[in-house]
């Protein structure tokens, strides 16, 4: 596995205050601070469509409103992902076959096989045992009362389900954790995290070895029903996935699964922490916690932003783009977009102005994970402050290095 390069991210001619604020929202060191929410309000303001020049990477357009990041989204055609779909180049390996990384016919043949395994059946399948790993992490946190909340929660709750929908036995799980981990820093910019080479080809070689064993032990044993059998006896046109397409599969669960679901949870804790009366909320009324679950993707908007390149001259907002270049959708600003949502700034779980960018601007894109994601997100928030109604946050978040990921590392919390 050839692990991504990452062009630097420094944002060269930094002449106007769009270029600086374009600098500041793709410039990992920013959000160890927080996230520049100012820049981006600016930049939706003034320069919603502004060029970038990173060292070493091709000339990239920073898209911060609502409205055009929904229309790179769903047109594969002007705006192909086929060519990479992050800042980070990949040269070789897995990730460049990833569904993120194709564009129709090939995803949506792939897709179709996919999306057997995601029935809307299938993942509430997950919930019983989903509901339970909830509640051990309640009981764990209670028994403790002091405690980080990014492991504790958020990680646990994320890896139990990798674990879950793979059909991973008890007692194999910690190794899966471990790879889990390893392989969901892959282009994470964080020093306590960056994967060197060696550890990130091991984690990915072994956790392929060890899937292709649960997929014969399945395939020797007889199917079962969990979304791994789903996806061996998927079939479109008398086609089934084959290993490279399995291993592709557990790939995108692993970075995926782990780090989008875990910094949700981060992100959410902290702002019910910081809105107390919403918190509340949570704690007495379930009916309150669907629509909290869309806030807590809205605001959190874990991946922060794709890119796409553009095969053809193409002008958006009066700018001209040529072919070549690159368009980086910004779903973390498009989703503070002040024409999309009332209060766009303010934390609000009764919010009903759903439509929000965090599981990408829809089409052929569109996260496959997200139902199984708000079903997580959702057990977590019914089992968690019904029963911790005093969770706080102790201390200051320690927030990952990323442009990419808004994760927290670190988030001291308390029982009450």
């Amino acid at each position: 596995m050839t692990v991504p390069k990452l062009g630097s991210l420094v944002v060269e001619n930094q002449q106007t205050q769009a270029d600086r604020d374009a600098a500041a929202v793709l410039n990992p060191d920013t959000f160890v601070a927080g996230a520049p929410f100012d820049a981006m309000t600016r930049l939706r303001a003034d320069a919603p469509v502004h060029p970038v020049q990173m060292s070493g990477l091709p000339r990239a357009w920073l898209l911060t409103k609502h409205a055009d990041v929904r229309l790179v989204s769903r047109d594969t055609d002007t705006f192909t992902s086929s060519r990479g779909n992050t800042l980070v180049e990949v040269e070789a390996g897995p990730t460049s076959a990833m569904l993120p990384g194709i564009d129709p016919p090939r995803h949506v043949h792939y897709r179709k096989l996919i999306n057997q395994g995601f029935t809307a059946r299938n993942v509430l399948r997950l919930e019983p045992h989903m509901r339970q790993v909830a509640r051990n992490i309640v009981a764990d946190i209670t028994e403790k009362g002091e405690f980080d909340a990014v492991p504790d929660i958020s990680a646990e709750m994320s890896l139990q389900v990798i674990a879950d929908v793979l059909g991973v036995p008890a007692e194999d799980r910690m190794e899966v954790f471990r790879w889990s981990n390893a392989i969901g820093t892959l282009g994470i910019e964080d020093p306590d995290y960056a994967p060197t080479p060696e550890a990130l080809g091991q984690a990915a070689a072994e956790m392929f070895r060890y899937c292709g064993e649960l997929v014969k032990h399945r395939r020797t044993h007889g199917l079962t029903d969990d979304i791994l059998s789903a996806l061996l006896a998927a079939e479109v046109d008398g086609e089934k996935l084959n290993r490279d397409q399995l291993n592709e599969f557990f790939l995108l669960l692993a970075i995926a699964g782990n780090e989008t679901t875990r910094n949700t949870l981060s992100h959410g804790i902290l702002a019910l922490s910081q809105h107390p009366g919403q918190q509340s909320l949570l704690a007495r009324d379930p009916d309150a916690v669907k629509p909290a679950v869309e806030e807590l993707l809205r605001w959190a908007s874990p991946v922060m932003h794709f890119r796409r390149t553009v095969t053809r001259d193409v002008e958006i907002r009066g700018q001209r783009i040529p072919a070549g270049d690159w368009v980086l959708m910004h779903y973390l600003s498009a989703n503070r977009d002040e024409e999309v949502f009332d209060r766009a700034d303010e934390f609000d779980v009764t919010r009903t102005d759903a439509g929000h960018a965090a599981f990408g601007g829809g089409g052929v894109h569109f996260c496959l994970g997200a139902q199984l994601a708000r079903l997580e997100l959702r057990v977590m928030l019914e089992e968690l402050y019904p029963n911790v109604p005093g969770l706080s946050v102790t201390g200051e978040p320690d927030r990952l290095r990323s442009s990419f990921f808004h994760g927290i590392k670190r988030l001291p919390c308390s029982t009450g």
